[in-house]
């Protein structure tokens, strides 16, 4: 974990009872709010109670997976070799970020999603009431993000052609939508 350091006079922050970050040195004070990082690194309080960061396990995580498709599509040793040497990085990132008792986000997969968007959509068509023009327009989304989750390039077309077995002029026709 790298502390951060005092602007007033380079010490270092500690935990107070009020949540706020105090500088021992000078008693110049932060709170979360003012704590300011990159998209890549997460703020954490060491056990003895010091302010600092390290790189976000999320970022570790999608660097290791980098790494490994690095690996597997290196074409020389020397590519393999750099791989290995980034999965190494990212591995040793993310021990630091779960040492300071940072959690990874939780993964979840094509089936968890599937099975709360399928929900929410069954809640949404029950509370609303939905009739059947509505309702065909909500599981047409939900087919489609469904689709999209595994190829962001899939188009209405395919989505209409992978989910129906139809053409879109056939959806289309169902309810004049886009007539």
């Amino acid at each position: 974990m790298i502390l951060i350091r005092c602007s007033e006079c380079g010490g270092t922050y500690h935990l107070t009872p009020t949540a706020e970050f105090q500088c021992l040195t000078c008693d110049h004070c932060i709170t979360p709010r003012d704590i300011s990082l990159d998209g890549q690194e997460a703020w954490a309080v060491d056990p003895a109670g010091r302010l600092g960061y390290v790189t976000d396990p999320a970022a570790s995580l999608t660097a290791m997976d980098d790494a490994v498709e690095d690996y597997l599509t290196a074409g020389d040793r020397q590519d393999r070799a750099r791989a290995l040497s980034a999965f190494q990085d990212a591995f040793t990132d993310y021990m630091k970020a779960r040492s300071a008792g940072l959690t990874p986000p939780r993964r979840y997969t094509r089936e968890d999603v599937h099975t709360a968007v399928d929900a929410a959509a069954d809640m949404i068509n029950e509370e609303l009431n939905f009739g059947e023009a509505e309702s065909d327009i909500l599981n047409l989304a939900v087919n489609s993000s469904l689709t999209l989750l595994e190829n962001p390039d899939t188009t209405f077309e395919e989505v209409v052609e992978k989910c129906y077995g139809i053409s879109t002029k056939e959806i289309r026709s169902w309810w004049d939508w886009g007539q």
